[in-house]
């Protein structure tokens, strides 16, 4: 009955998940730019950024919800990360992010869920007004073209872990669902103001195995936002992607990923792909292309992580114009686990030798006895 529980919530969670992304938006006349809000479209992980915008099937870290929600079922220790982004002129944008595992078990009943809030500043730079007056005069005025502030928050979850037969391989499945709903504010000439809620779903599977994951997610779904009377859509993103990650030698490890993501309001489309190389247990490398779009072009991306700190830095190559560099400080809380991570580790760390056995009772005169073969089951537990 328990086990037939759990199957009904995963599939009540993935009916969910699939008419959140396949429910349908208002028809509206669309094209590059006729979306609002453009800072959605910009990716806020210099990890990512340094992969080419390939994160959908990764989704692993305090970013990860901003590509895929559904990638928070991942989590075993909560991370906290500030972001700060440089742009065209003096435009600029922050981003803070605090992800955690709950300690409690999911809807699915399968494992810890995860939990992500985010908050997005950002600065489209000035805007100089010269208008002229009745005499002549000019009087210019410096305004903000364009600010904007999101605040999301975002769950996510295992809902489904089990082994499957395709074509006589017995994969290991896991499966995650994810949603984010976020509020998104913004100020056009310090002016007009408009605000919309909005929201993502995310679904991610895994097959541990052999390293493989696939990922899908739509982003900024709703209504839009309205400054003064015409209401302007929301840029909302469907990603579908794949990734890739195996160990080479010794510590070090790859990951590749390849991503396509469709700008449904702006009928727009952009390819990705990236990889990122882990070596000397602290570094990680990373090179991106992405194309398809006005932005198109390499990125590189470095990460050094000591203990629980992490600094990423990444650059994009697309020309004069778009050319943008990301930093990133990031710090995982490692001296916090999930009740069954912590658990597990004493279990192994008490686990009794076998080849020590209790002590008799009342002590027997010593005799001499032939010496014995040493046991075939004597051996020690390692940690």
């Amino acid at each position: 009955m328990h086990t037939m529980k759990i199957k009904m919530r995963a599939l009540a969670l993935t009916a969910v998940a699939a008419a959140l992304c396949c429910a349908p938006q208002p028809a509206r006349a669309g094209g590059p730019g006729s979306a609002g809000v453009q800072v959605l479209k910009t990716d806020l992980s210099p990890r990512a950024a340094g992969m080419g915008g390939a994160f959908v099937a990764v989704a692993d870290d305090a970013y990860g919800p901003g590509y895929n929600p559904a990638g928070l079922g991942q989590l075993y220790m909560p991370e906290a990360s500030a972001m700060y982004f440089s742009g065209f002129e003096d435009s600029s944008l922050q981003h803070l992010s605090f992800v955690m595992p709950l300690p409690i078990q999911g809807l699915a009943g399968l494992d810890k869920p995860g939990l992500g809030v985010s908050a997005l500043f950002s600065d489209s730079g000035s805007f100089l007004y010269s208008p002229i007056d009745s005499a002549g005069n000019v009087n210019s005025v410096s305004m903000d073209a364009e600010s904007t502030r999101v605040i999301a928050l975002s769950y996510g979850e295992k809902v489904y872990s089990g082994e499957v037969n395709l074509e006589g391989y017995k994969a290991n499945l896991e499966q995650y669902l994810g949603l984010s709903v976020k509020y998104i504010g913004s100020e056009l000439l310090e002016t007009y103001s408009a605000s919309a809620v909005a929201f993502d779903g995310g679904w991610l599977v895994k097959e541990p195995n052999l390293g493989l994951a696939f990922g899908a997610s739509l982003h900024n779904f709703g209504s839009g936002v309205k400054y003064y009377q015409e209401t302007t859509p929301l840029p909302s993103i469907l990603r579908l992607g794949a990734s890739y990650q195996r160990p080479t030698v010794m510590s070090q490890s790859l990951l590749l990923s390849l991503e396509g993501d469709l700008y449904l309001e702006e009928k727009l489309k952009s390819y990705r792909a990236g990889l990122e190389y882990h070596f000397q247990e602290m570094f990680n490398f990373r090179l991106g292309y992405r194309g398809g779009e006005d932005n198109s072009g390499a990125s590189l991306g470095l990460g050094i992580h000591y203990e629980s700190f992490a600094l990423d830095f990444a650059m994009s190559l697309g020309g004069a114009v778009y050319n943008t560099t990301q930093v990133a400080f990031s710090y995982k809380f490692s001296a916090w686990r999930t009740a069954e991570i912590k658990k597990k580790a004493r279990q192994y760390q008490q686990r009794p030798d076998p080849a020590r056995k209790a002590a008799p009772a009342v002590r027997q005169p010593a005799k001499s006895q032939p010496k014995q073969p040493k046991k075939d089951n004597d051996f020690f537990w390692i940690y």
